[in-house]
């Protein structure tokens, strides 16, 4: 069963940024869907809370958070990002500032203690948060992603800037006179065709595909969101040692887990653990959905 939470944006919350400088931030209400098992939730156990990745949302983690859900008996919230899906718009966006949103987000909920999935960036934003509240976060599962980002250069020009270049391609292909409805059922066909991984992507384009004023755009602003990463503010330096137990699940040759990444990992996190998940890639989550799922529970399982 999947749940809608009510938003109201705009208003303005009062966080700590560093040490004892306080400051008015303007947070922002993040959008979430929230699952309950078929069978019931399990409330003596803490929830799961998921992020995407970079220029993904939650549309595409339906599935897995839904199956997250009904394997665990826990309840999951899956969140947009700021800046990304139907979350607010900021022209200040960073790992930091989203870190405040998911903050705001457990607070305004009253989640006392959660477990992190997160995909990709994302588990940048989890880790700041176990470093600053260690007792709200019981584990934390991150996706083919260690706790910091480390992209340099050629990992951009070969898995990150692409991304966005095909899916710009994508708008190209649409007729201008086509009905919203008629280019998203396009790529959704489009989604029937190719790969795990293709199907996934094309699903995203068709959820975030809007038109404003006869033009086609997408809901997440991908150019802005893209120049922020250039100068790197998603990617905060290693910072803190954390105690949690951590999960890192991987694909083989993992361009961002490789063998020496984990070791510097295991440094400042000595109950981390590493799983790979074979004949995957960076979206091992929907290309292996049940192998992920299996070992996500039973590492949430585990004492």
């Amino acid at each position: 069963m999947k749940k809608k939470l009510t938003l109201h944006q705009n208003n303005l919350y009062i966080v700590s940024i560093v040490k004892k400088n306080f400051q008015l931030m303007d947070t922002v209400e993040l959008s979430c869907d929230v699952y309950e098992p078929d069978d019931g939730t399990n409330f003596e156990i803490s929830p799961i809370v998921m992020m995407h990745g970079l220029l993904w949302n939650k549309f595409v983690f339906r599935n897995v958070a839904r199956g997250l859900c009904n394997e665990t008996k826990r309840r999951v919230y899956s969140l947009d990002l700021r800046n990304h899906g139907e979350s607010p718009f900021r022209e200040e966006c960073s790992s930091f500032l989203m870190a405040e949103d998911v903050k705001r987000f457990l607070d305004e909920n009253s989640l006392k203690k959660v477990v992190f999935v997160t995909h990709s960036f994302s588990s940048s934003i989890a880790y700041l948060i176990a470093l600053e509240r260690p007792d709200s976060v019981e584990k934390m599962v991150m996706i083919d992603n260690p706790p910091f980002n480390d992209f340099n250069d050629h990992f951009n020009r070969e898995s990150v800037f692409p991304q966005l270049e095909i899916q710009n391609r994508l708008l190209k292909t649409l007729d201008p006179k086509m009905k919203l409805k008629d280019a998203k059922a396009k790529f959704l066909n489009l989604a029937t065709l190719g790969t795990k991984g293709q199907e996934c992507f094309y699903k995203k384009a068709a959820y975030d595909l809007t038109k404003e004023n006869g033009a086609f755009k997408w809901k997440t602003d991908m150019e802005y969101v893209m120049d922020l990463y250039k100068q790197g503010l998603f990617s905060p330096k290693g910072r803190g040692s954390s105690n949690h137990e951590t999960l890192i699940i991987r694909c083989p040759n993992s361009g961002r887990v490789y063998d020496s990444k984990f070791e510097a990992v295991l440094k400042h996190n000595p109950k981390a653990r590493l799983v790979t998940i074979e004949g995957t890639t960076h979206l091992l989550m929907f290309e292996k959905t049940q192998e992920f799922l299996h070992i996500v529970k039973d590492y949430l399982s585990a004492p």
